[in-house]
């Protein structure tokens, strides 16, 4: 359980430090917010660390409650999401890396269903199912958050090149060629944070 506390600091902190590059990006096909909403899904992560207790399925629903009460925007919710999601699907009797398979799955399966969007529309699906995929088939946990940070890395690359359909990048069509996703690169930085 400590070792997870401190990834989740430096998450939150990587979403702090990282905020600008989302400002940026959303600003470009986006409405601009989203460096302001990872600051608040961090103030929601680290509400939910004060009192982190021994249950680590109880700790990521608590993440997934703080960060969709401090984070109520549409990314800040997604997110939320994915933590209740996987704090459902998490068994405090499985390894680690049982549970980082079993929260990932259960978050992507449920952002996608949430958000009524699939790989391939330029979303943050892009980046959190290539990172999934990559946890699943690595054999301990130290590699799964190194695999999963190159291969959401890999999707948010994938993402320039991709038409976007939803939200305001949908509108712009053609002009956000070219642009890396902003949630894709969200969930690429989280990942980047986890496995450092």
């Amino acid at each position: 359980m400590e070792e997870f506390v401190a990834a989740l600091n430096k998450l939150a902190d990587g979403l702090e430090a990282n905020a600008d590059e989302f400002t940026h990006l959303d600003s470009e096909a986006g409405d601009g917010d989203l460096g302001l909403t990872a600051g608040k899904i961090a103030g929601g992560i680290r509400l939910a660390l004060a009192e982190p207790g021994d249950s680590l399925r109880q700790l990521v629903l608590n993440l997934g409650k703080e960060i969709s009460k401090a984070a109520p925007s549409t990314f800040g919710t997604l997110y939320a999401s994915g933590f209740l999601a996987a704090g459902l699907a998490i068994n405090d009797e499985d390894d680690a890396l049982t549970q980082l398979r079993a929260g990932l799955q259960a978050a992507l399966d449920k952002i996608a269903l949430r958000g009524k969007s699939e790989e391939g529309q330029r979303t943050l699906l892009d980046a959190l199912g290539p990172a999934t995929r990559a946890a699943h088939a690595a054999s301990d946990m130290a590699g799964a958050l190194r695999a999963a940070a190159e291969k959401a890395g890999e999707g948010v690359e994938a993402t320039k090149g991709m038409d976007p359909q939803h939200g305001r990048a949908g509108w712009i069509g053609e002009r956000a060629k070219g642009l890396a996703d902003a949630g894709a690169t969200v969930i690429w930085r989280s990942f980047q944070a986890l496995s450092n």
